[in-house]
């Protein structure tokens, strides 16, 4: 994953604060470990609906989770 680009992306595109950029990087790690995978890809979003660890987790943390992959994917995945 290209975290700096990522990073540099959501703070100018989508003008979010360095706190919450961090944040989404952070979730963004964190649905990699939970899938047990190197990079977000298009079928993320699936396996993460299907994953049991993450049909553990809260509604809020869940939300957290699908929107940080999505501005992955909205990004590119470069």
């Amino acid at each position: 994953m290209d975290h700096n680009g990522f990073y540099e992306w959501l703070l100018t595109e989508k003008k979010m604060s360095k706190r919450s950029a961090k944040d989404v990087l952070s979730r963004c790690k964190r649905v990699c470990n939970l899938l047990s995978i190197d990079e977000i890809s298009e079928d993320s979003l699936t396996q993460l609906t299907l994953a049991v660890k993450f049909n553990d987790k809260s509604m809020f943390i869940k939300s957290q989770l699908k929107r940080a992959v999505s501005l992955w994917l909205e990004y590119g995945g470069k």
